[in-house]
Order: C-alpha cells, then structure tokens, then sequence
C-alpha cells in the first residue's frame, strides 16, 4: 500500500564547527525532542537530554537526566555540571512549574553564557483566526495554552535578550507521530473521519523541524522564527489527499466547517503560520513535499 519512505528530499548542509557544541534538550523523549537528538547527533554535537517517564536510546544513557519540571535544584546542579553552549526547551507539563524551570535556566544562561532555543506555539494566536500570521504580528490567545507560551516568550526575552530563539511551531507529522497514528488507526477500524472544509493551516515535519532548529543554533540566529510550510492548505483537502496516496480508496468522511471568527469571514485560519524570514531552499518544506514524505516508508 505504501511507497518506501525516504528522507524529506532536499540536501542538508550545516557549517563546520572547530568544537562540538554542547547541547541539552530539556524534554528529549518527545516527539521534537527525539527528532532533535538524531539530527544534532548526525552532525556532531555533544548532545544531552531530560526526560520525565520515557526513556530516549538514541544517545549514550550517561547523557541522560531524569528531570521532573519542579526539581530545580537538580537543574541547576545539571546546568553547572554540562556547561550548555545551547539549551532547547521542548516541555510539557503544569504550566506554573515550567514557567519556573525555564526562568531558572534563563538566568544560567544569562550568567553562564550560551543560548536558548523556545519551542513555542502557533496557538499564541488562536484569539485571532480570521488571517495567518507571521513573525512580527502580535500575538493574541484564547486559550490557557496559548497565553501561557505568550508569557513564556516574554519573559525569557526580557532575560535574554539576544540569547533567545523564539520557534513557534504549527501541527507537526511525521511517520510515527501520534496524529498520523490516530489517523490510520481509524482508516484500519473503518470509522468515518472528520474534515473541516474551511480549515486553512501550515504543517511541518519533525525531521524538517529538527534541522531548521540545527541551522538556527549554528548560525546563532536570534529572534523569533515561524517553522512551517511555506503555503497553506485547507484540512480537508490535506486529509484526504494524504489518505489517497496511501492507497485508501474507500475512506468515509464527514464534511464540517469549524466556528469561524466571524459570519463575515466565513474562513478560520488555525495553525497558520506564515514567515517572512525564509531559511534558505533545502530548509522550505511545501504540502506537496510534506505529504511524499508522509506517504514514503522508511
């Protein structure tokens, strides 16, 4: 049914560097914490990772911390011990208790040196669906989620300033993510699947993802970044042309339009991320490609 999968077909280049930089991926067991550890270890960094409940195997185990977001002072012991060139936020869990880890690590880094990745969120503007957005919008949420990742934004910048790198991502795919899971598992059970005819958003992959970040750290780019699909595409049309080249072809779905933001704009942009500080051509992923990627297998 499948095509074998390859890697997202662009060439993929990274400067040199005369030492491995050392790099900690606070939430490493992750879906983007994973794809960061094999991208960053493919190209030589000394990588380091945290985990909460999963394990990761992809580095030595000597490099890996059991970190739970509230112990603090195991953070600044793991901070002191490793000495980070760059640290890569990508946590879950309660909000308060992240927002006091990551101003923790802020203030090492401002008094240590090095950088800061932040993995934040297309939902800082789930309060303003009716256009996509790009970097230099302001950022507005309805959601807990999407105003706690705002105060996030904030307040690291306000500590680091330049040190900061601001990555707010839309839905992430990948082979063995859970939303593509969930979608074969219910085209396998047989159920009808939900699209939404007036749904417009941007994706990415978590390879692609993984080495737009790398690119960001060895260039030591600052500022905020939106990484996604360089165009736009509407939920249902990107579901059931995806279904399609897997092979499906006796899928049933059910056609809904998602609460827009007003009866005049009929249209809701959700994940819609637009950027205009282009990385360069091997670095842009466009739906065509996302969806030969997710219908290739490995």
């Amino acid at each position: 049914m499948f095509k074998k999968r390859a890697l997202l077909k662009q060439p993929y280049q990274t400067i040199g560097r005369e030492v491995e930089m050392k790099v900690i991926i606070f939430g490493i067991s992750g879906t983007i914490g994973q794809a960061l550890a094999q991208t960053l270890t493919n190209n030589s960094y000394d990588v380091y990772g945290t985990y909460f409940q999963n394990q990761f195997a992809h580095i030595p185990p000597e490099k890996l911390s059991k970190l739970s977001i509230d112990q603090l002072e195991s953070l600044q012991s793991l901070l002191s011990k490793i000495r980070p060139d760059a640290v890569i936020m990508c946590l879950r869990g309660d909000f308060l208790k992240q927002l006091k880890f990551h101003v923790q690590t802020s203030q090492y880094i401002k008094e240590n040196g090095g950088r800061m990745i932040f993995c934040s969120t297309s939902n800082v503007f789930d309060g303003l669906t009716d256009q996509p957005h790009y970097e230099d919008d302001e950022p507005k949420a309805d959601s807990d989620y999407g105003k706690f990742k705002i105060e996030c934004e904030k307040t690291m910048t306000e500590i680091l300033g330049d040190r900061l790198t601001i990555v707010r991502i839309p839905e992430i795919l990948g082979h063995r993510t859970p939303r593509i899971n969930a979608l074969l598992e219910s085209i396998e059970d047989g159920k009808t699947i939900q699209v939404y005819s007036n749904v417009h958003s941007t994706r990415n992959t978590d390879v692609m993802l993984s080495r737009q970040i790398e690119y960001l750290i060895s260039h030591s780019h600052s500022g905020i970044f939106h990484l996604g699909t360089n165009n736009i595409m509407i939920h249902s049309e990107f579901i059931k042309t995806l279904v399609s080249r897997w092979g499906y072809t006796d899928v049933s779905y059910e056609s809904l339009k998602a609460e827009s933001f007003s009866g005049d704009i009929p249209e809701k942009y959700n994940n819609a991320l637009l950027s205009r500080k282009r990385l360069p051509s091997y670095l842009q992923l466009n739906h065509e490609q996302l969806i030969d990627y997710l219908t290739q297998q490995d």
